[in-house]
């Protein structure tokens, strides 16, 4: 089996694979610790308009979920800041137009509704060295942007009453943090696809929830797990010849129940 390590395409979903662990340990420590998964999805799920435009006007679709999924979670977050109103059905009517709009899009460009499953559910081995070079830079921009605000990341994400009274600007601060995630769903898609990338994102830094009680020990957990449920998922598709995002996730859930497992016995033992 680890002779296909020796080629190239392989080696270049590896390196990919890695890059996408690092933004998705910090992205899915964000949307865990702020409790915005299902707002996350609605997201994901409207960047599906944006390959649906990219195709249909003949640009890349990397950048065209991008500015979607950026648009989407901004006038979302408007709603939820000013407008203080249970945003559940405006999210999931994103969920629904976003991916219509991306269906039709692709149902007439011609030559392209044959590959929508490549797109719904991931082809990490189809990322090519300008994908691996944009996802580096997004690393390195969002590791700026933790490192120099982590205190008032972190204060955003578990006490916004400590925010008010140190006068620290909230909306600017969720604006940024919201633009991230939205470009760090779109950096995930290779690996699972827009069906299943919140399910990467999610479900590692949950599992490091378990076990850590600081987000920065959460997000580099959650990034560790994240790049060996991919690696896992990676080789398990190659052997048994099955999608690649499909395995990573089964892996992800596998490693869910382990770890659910392994803290309740860890309780049990503690007393």
């Amino acid at each position: 089996m680890f002779e296909i390590l020796s080629l190239q395409f392989v080696q270049l979903a590896l390196i990919s694979a890695l890059l996408v662990s690092i933004c998705g340990g910090i992205v899915g420590s964000l949307i865990v610790s702020n409790k915005t998964v299902f707002l996350s999805g609605g997201v994901a799920h409207s960047a599906f308009g944006g390959v649906g435009l990219a195709l249909y006007f003949g640009f890349s679709t990397m950048l065209g979920a991008a500015i979607t999924s950026v648009i989407m979670s901004l006038i979302l977050l408007y709603f939820i800041i000013y407008k203080k109103i249970n945003i559940d059905s405006f999210i999931a009517a994103a969920w629904a137009f976003g991916m219509a709009l991306g269906i039709i899009l692709i149902d007439i460009t011609p030559g392209y509704a044959s590959d929508m499953t490549s797109y719904l559910f991931g082809s990490i081995l189809a990322v090519s060295k300008n994908d691996i070079v944009i996802i580096a830079i997004y690393d390195i921009l969002l590791i700026g942007f933790i490192i120099t605000y982590y205190r008032e990341i972190l204060s955003i994400s578990y006490d916004e009453t400590f925010c008010r009274l140190k006068n620290i600007n909230i909306n600017i601060f969720l604006l940024f943090i919201y633009i991230f995630i939205s470009l760090g769903i779109v950096m995930s898609m290779n690996i699972a696809g827009l069906i299943l990338v919140l399910a990467i994102l999610s479900i590692p830094a949950y599992i490091a929830s378990m076990f850590v009680r600081s987000l920065g020990e959460m997000m580099i957990i959650s990034g560790i797990l994240s790049f060996i449920f991919i690696c896992s998922g990676f080789f398990a598709s190659y052997r048994y010849n099955v999608s690649i995002g499909a395995c990573v996730v089964m892996c992800a859930c596998a490693g869910m129940i382990m770890g659910s497992a392994l803290k309740y016995i860890l309780r049990k033992y503690n007393g």
